[in-house]
C-alpha cells in the first residue's frame, strides 16, 4: 500500500486567515484572484534577484550601483566609512524595510505582525536558496529584524558571515 505524504510550502497556509480581504477559499485561491501575470513576474525577481559580486562582496545588484566604476569607487567609499568590516558594507548595502517593498499600498496587513514576520520568512528563504545557488561553499546569510542597519521596522539584509 502506498502511502500519502504532504510537503508543506514554506507558507503557513493558515495565514489567509489573518487577511483582511479573502479574494478566494484558500491562499492559492486568493493569488489567483488577486495578481496579472506581470504581479507573479516581478514578486519572481523579488524573491530571487539579481545579486552582484564586486571584489569578494556580495550584493543585491538593485541596492548596488552596478556600472564597473562607478561599483568600485562606491565600494571603496564603503570601505572607508565602516573601516573595511565586510560583514558592515554588506549589511549595509542589502537592508531594505518591508515598508519600502510595498511604497503606496499602506494596508491593515502592514500593523499584522503574524503576516509581517511570514513575509520575512519567505524573503529568507528563497534569499538564502538564491545565495546557496550562486556561492555553494560561502556562508551567505539572509535574516530579517526590527531596525536593521538603521532601516524603518521590520527589515531583511543579506551578508557574508
Amino acid at each position: 500500500m502506498n502511502a500519502i505524504k504532504l510537503y508543506q510550502s514554506i507558507v503557513n497556509e493558515q495565514i489567509f486567515h489573518e487577511f483582511k480581504e479573502q479574494r478566494g477559499v484558500s491562499l492559492f485561491n486568493h493569488s489567483a484572484n488577486s495578481n496579472y501575470i506581470e504581479d507573479f513576474i516581478s514578486v519572481a525577481y523579488v524573491l530571487c534577484p539579481n545579486i552582484i559580486e564586486v571584489n569578494g562582496y556580495i550584493f543585491i545588484a538593485d541596492f548596488f550601483e552596478t556600472q564597473e566604476d562607478k561599483a568600485l569607487d562606491k565600494l571603496l567609499k564603503l570601505e572607508s566609512q565602516f573601516n573595511s568590516n565586510k560583514k558592515h558594507i554588506e549589511q549595509w548595502v542589502n537592508s531594505w524595510s518591508f515598508g519600502d517593498f510595498f511604497l503606496g499600498k499602506d494596508c491593515e496587513s502592514m500593523d499584522n505582525e503574524k503576516i509581517l514576520k511570514q513575509f520575512g520568512d519567505i524573503l529568507v528563504y528563497n534569499w538564502m536558496r538564491r545565495a546557496k545557488e550562486l556561492f555553494p561553499n560561502r556562508n551567505i546569510i539572509a535574516e530579517y529584524s526590527e531596525g536593521l542597519m538603521g532601516e524603518l521596522g521590520l527589515s531583511i539584509t543579506l551578508y557574508e558571515q
